[in-house]
């Protein structure tokens, strides 16, 4: 075999790599790191994801609980579409009506696209919900990984000692910890437009992120909300109400703005209907 001085291969380089034996991941890990004089870097890179799957808990790599874009059981059909415009994601958790801690099932997005030129037909959310994979926050992205496989499933909920929800992790979440991060065409417009989707049910009304941030809104909607301590819409329809818990159906006036609570739970807002007066 030839000495490629480019790529820097070479038998001896080879050899070298391969005289010491790996007893343990560590010195695994060790090998691989030292093999970039031969090796191309994202391959390095891959190898080392793949190597520290098993050093890394599910817990470091989910979605929070506050974090999670998710249904109620009992959403209506109208509710649930500008959820699924606005988040653009393909699968969401559906938590129980009764308690917005528990998980009850998973629904994907193309399940709902028969009602699209139907919306008004009879709906019930619970018929479409798919059962879900739980796993404990303390679990192994590795073991996950074959979990996920074996389950064919691309999500899970994630449950803490007590058995209520910590979080949600997606085959994507996995597959970045080995490649690196993945955008798809989504991505950068969640960053911006998607944050703020128009309710074709009222005039003047949009459905928007309570993550949204104030100079964002502004901006897209040509409004004046301003304040020296909050960074966002729904930090300071919170501020307005006074409480979290029990937000939800509440509406606030702020600055010629009428903001109705559309989605929340004992912690946190994550979805408002806003309103121009």
């Amino acid at each position: 075999m030839s000495e490629d001085p480019q790529s820097g291969w070479s038998f001896k380089n080879i050899k070298k790599w391969l005289s010491n034996t790996p007893e343990t991941r560590d010195d695994l890990m060790h090998l691989v790191q030292h093999s970039r004089t031969f090796l191309e870097p994202d391959t390095v890179d891959m190898l080392e994801g793949v190597l520290g799957l098993p050093a890394t808990q599910v817990r470091e790599i989910m979605t929070p609980r506050p974090s999670i874009v998710g249904l109620s059981a009992d959403d209506e059909l109208m509710e649930i579409l500008p959820i699924l415009i606005d988040s653009a994601h393909s699968r969401f958790p559906v938590f129980d009506a009764e308690n917005s801690d528990n998980i009850i099932g998973v629904l994907l997005a193309k399940d709902l696209l028969r009602f699209l030129h139907s919306p008004h037909v009879n709906f019930d959310l619970q018929q479409w919900v798919r059962p879900p994979v739980f796993v404990p926050e303390t679990a192994r992205s590795d073991q996950l990984m074959r979990l996920l496989k074996g389950s064919q499933s691309h999500i899970a909920v994630v449950v803490d000692e007590y058995g209520t929800t910590a979080g949600i992790v997606t085959l994507e979440d996995l597959l970045e910890e080995i490649v690196g991060e993945i955008e798809d065409e989504h991505d950068h417009v969640n960053a911006n437009a998607h944050y703020i989707v128009p309710d074709p049910r009222y005039a003047n009304a949009w459905v928007v992120r309570a993550q949204t941030p104030l100079e964002y809104f502004n901006e897209y909607l040509e409004a004046e909300l301003t304040s020296a301590e909050l960074e966002t819409v729904g930090g300071m329809v919170l501020q307005e109400l006074g409480r979290v818990q029990g937000s939800e159906g509440q509406t606030v006036e702020i600055d010629g703005w009428s903001f109705k609570v559309l989605s929340a739970d004992a912690r946190s807002v994550s979805l408002l209907r806003a309103t121009r007066l």
